[in-house]
């Protein structure tokens, strides 16, 4: 549970995408554009959360009895920000967000159900703590490789995850239409 370098570059992405969604506010706003802003305004405001909830995590003296029930206070209220981030509603061009979103959801919630049942059991359990941190560790990964969609950046291949992505070509409809060939004219003018 430590800081996080991922949560920065989500951080820069957010402010970015509200930028742009600022800026095209200006006059009569497209569906589009609107779609745009709402992402951009949840990204940002689940990137601040994970950043304020990790310096709170980080922040917990473990040397104190109290700090176990201070941190399941803590993943208690992640589970549920995770849960509404989960929700979210993306533009075609983010179309894998919400799937890794709803990923990190079912993992954070096995994971603070498992911490519970590891720190509330008569003695602690570490066999639960540790299939809680493997849960956790799989949620934050899906953050991660959300970061990583919104930056553009390839996401590092992984058995567990798939990613869909809609190409950006916008003459795709032309080569459908002429059977795949890059460019039909040249070819019909070379088999002349």
């Amino acid at each position: 549970m430590n800081k996080c370098y991922q949560c920065k570059k989500i951080q820069y992405i957010a402010a970015a995408l509200l930028g742009a969604a600022a800026l095209s506010g200006c006059g009569d706003s497209s569906e589009d554009e609107k779609e745009l802003a709402a992402f951009s305004v949840s990204v940002s405001s689940f990137n601040d959360y994970i950043q304020g909830v990790d310096e709170q995590i980080n922040s917990l003296d473990v040397t104190r009895q109290e700090s176990a029930g201070e941190l399941l206070v803590i993943l208690d209220d992640m589970n549920a920000k995770f849960a509404e981030f989960s929700l979210i509603q993306a533009p075609d061009q983010y179309e894998s967000v919400p799937g890794l979103a709803k990923r990190a959801s079912e993992d954070m919630a096995l994971a603070v159900s498992y911490y519970h049942t590891a720190y509330e059991s008569e003695t602690f359990d570490a066999n639960y703590a540790d299939a809680a941190y493997q849960c956790y560790s799989n949620s934050m990964k899906a953050v991660k490789y959300i970061g990583f969609l919104l930056m553009g950046e390839d996401i590092p291949e992984d058995d567990n995850v798939t990613v869909y992505e809609i190409p950006n070509d916008e003459h795709i409809l032309d080569r459908w239409l002429s059977g795949g060939d890059e460019d039909a004219g040249d070819s019909e003018t070379a088999s002349e």
